[in-house]
């Protein structure tokens, strides 16, 4: 049974939203689970309690108001100042209760240029996707600069 499990959260109609979900889609790693959350991580939480994870990641879309295409670990002290993607619940509620669920819960966000209703994401977070899928199989995650 995979040990780690990435959540893949945004909207793929709303351009550079998508890029959580494409994240999750595209991302294969023995040893990982990954899903695709949509809008609605909360629904996924059931699994998450069924798994017992070491390690739980998020990835999502994020206005943390740095160029588009960055990519930052967010603290979660930060989640209020920012804007994630569209989520009927906040991802700080969600967090809190996996915190209790799972051995290290990390969000990741990648800083979007365009959020328009229209499918498909910008070169910026497209490149920015690349480079986290490399991270990500490198397990290297902990060099991501933190969201200051």
């Amino acid at each position: 049974m995979p040990k780690k499990l990435l959540l893949g959260v945004g909207n793929d109609i709303r351009g550079d939203d998508a890029v959580g979900e494409l994240v999750s889609r595209e991302f294969e790693k023995e040893g990982w689970k990954s899903v695709d959350c949509g809008s609605v991580p909360e629904n996924y939480v059931p699994q998450v309690e069924e798994g017992e994870y070491d390690v739980l990641i998020i990835v999502d879309a994020a206005d943390m108001e740095i160029e588009a295409g960055e990519i930052r670990r967010v603290p979660r002290e930060k989640l209020g100042v920012f804007t994630m993607s569209t989520h009927a619940l906040p991802l700080s509620v969600v967090m809190d209760f996996l915190d209790k669920k799972v051995g290290e819960v990390i969000l990741i966000g990648i800083q979007p240029k365009d959020m328009s209703l229209k499918e498909g994401i910008t070169g910026e977070v497209k490149e920015a996707k690349e480079r986290l899928l490399d991270i990500l199989h490198e397990e290297r995650w902990d060099e991501i600069p933190e969201l200051e």
